[in-house]
This record gives C-alpha cells, structure tokens and sequence, in this order.
C-alpha cells in the first residue's frame, strides 16, 4: 500500500494522499461496507479499495460511487463475465500474441510519469467470443493493485493506425454493439485511473469515419482528452521518451507489452500458489 518515494510528494499533491488519509480513507469504507453489506464490493482488500480512495483524491463518497457503478457493470456483463474468481492472465494470450494491445513496464512511462497503454489495430484479428474483451478489462483491474504509478500518475492510450485499412475497420464495425457500450461504461465509470489522453500516430485521412463509430460511446471529457499526432513523432517524442518507446512509434524497443503480460501472469501464478498453500496450512490446523 505504501508508495515508492517518488511518487509520494506527487500523490500528497494530487490526490491528497498521506498516510493519515489513507487509513482514514480505509477505514470510512470497510465501516460502511460493516454496515450496508448488501453494498460490499467483489473485492474489499486494502489495496484494492485504495485504488478507488486514490482515484476518489480520497473522498470515501466519491470512492463508494465508482465502487457501485463498478458492481451495476458486474450486474450487466454477468453473462458475459461470468465468475470472477475464475479470470487468469492465460485466458488473453492469444490476443498478446497477436500483438495488437499491450501495457507497457513501469520502466517504461511516459515524461510525465502515465504508464502507457498500446493499441496496434491492425493486428487485430477477428474475435469469436468479443466478450473476451469485458474480461480482459476486469482483469487488467485486478493486477493494477500493484502498479502504483497507474494509480497515482494514471495512463494514456498511444494508438498506431499504420497500414490501417478500410478492412481491418470492418472488424470494429463488427463488434456487436452491446460490448463496445459496456466496454466504453467501464472505462469511463469503472476504472479507478485518471486517463491522460488517448494519443493517436499514422492515423489515415479517413479516421473520423472510424471516430464516427466510436462517439457516442465517449464522453465529452473523454473525446477532450484526444491528440492526433499524424507522423509528427517529434512531438510524440516530447512526451514520451524514445527510448522506451517500440519501434512501431520511432523508438527503440521491440516489445510492445508480451513483457508486462509475462511478468503479470508469473506473478498472478505465485500468488495462487501461495494462497493454496495458506489454504492447505489453514485446514490441517
């Protein structure tokens, strides 16, 4: 729960972070949560809730508020989410594999610090189950309770359209229109991150057809939060660092988030591991 010492002088002036407000934070939500347990969350450890009081600039209220509209979203995708418990990192690899979404390492941020979050939708193939999507969105929560910088420093989404087609827009076209609702909903009133801005490079001279498709899903703060560099990368490049950028954009590495993927999936193993050994230890007692 506690922060790196980099980011502790930043989250005290954000987000009104110290550890006077965070155990006070914490304790308002398990006291209501005591109290109106029909209310409870699906998750209600500390590092998990934190994620909520940090993006609430610990407001209990405001926390409780994205909390519920979280569990309304539940509620929605049960069919298509079904058991939560059940989600593991190996259910998305084909969709790493295919190379077309990606979170970068915490090595590897932008200037200001946002982790950085890729879409190559040119490598994106046709999704025989599209709910894969919703999962892979509550999933990505899940292993955020250890990415402090998300939390405080938030992300951008940084969107390469080279040798995007008229084609491969066909396969957003065919998405079924209910899942890019719910999956709009949660990025908008679930995530517990602040979005920096949804960063777009080589995009075509048609792309507001594409955009055209994707308005009315995106709120007007969202839509705001927009930049289109085209292929001026020079100005990418002020932003993020080359360095840590992949090639796809006018950096220098190869990885475009199987690295992050990895390392979450080895640790997401660890940590099952662990719990079935606390649990086999519990039971012989």
């Amino acid at each position: 729960m506690d922060l790196p010492p980099e980011l502790v002088e930043r989250a005290a002036q954000e987000l009104n972070e110290t550890p006077e407000t965070r155990a006070a934070g914490l304790k308002a939500l398990l006291d209501y949560y005591e109290a109106h347990p029909e209310q409870r969350p699906y998750r209600t450890d500390a590092p998990f809730l934190i994620m909520f009081l940090r993006h609430a600039k610990f407001d209990p209220v405001k926390a409780r508020g994205r909390l519920a509209a979280l569990e309304r979203w539940l509620v929605d995708c049960r069919e298509e989410i079904g058991d939560v418990s059940a989600l593991r990192g190996e259910q998305f690899r084909a969709m790493y594999e295919e190379g077309w979404i990606g979170i970068l390492p915490q090595d590897r941020r932008t200037r200001d610090g946002a982790v950085i979050s890729l879409l190559l939708p040119r490598h994106m193939q046709p999704m025989s189950d599209p709910a894969l999507m919703l999962r892979w969105n509550l999933w990505v929560l899940n292993r955020s309770v250890n990415d402090p910088y998300l939390q405080v420093c938030g992300q951008v989404i940084l969107e390469s359209f080279r040798d995007f087609s008229m084609l491969h827009s066909l396969r957003f076209q065919q998405l079924p229109h209910a899942i890019m609702k719910k999956n709009f909903k949660f990025a908008q009133e679930c995530m517990p991150f602040r979005m920096r801005g949804i960063w777009l490079v080589w995009q075509p001279k048609w792309i507001g057809f594409l955009f055209a498709l994707a308005k009315p899903f995106l709120s007007s703060k969202l839509r705001s939060r927009v930049r289109v560099f085209g292929t001026d990368l020079a100005a990418l490049h002020a932003v993020i660092d080359p360095a840590v950028l992949p090639t796809e954009f006018g950096g220098a590495c190869s990885d475009t988030g199987m690295a992050w993927f990895e390392a979450e999936v080895k640790a997401e193993a660890a940590e099952l591991r662990a719990q079935d050994a606390a649990a086999a230890a519990a039971s012989t007692e």
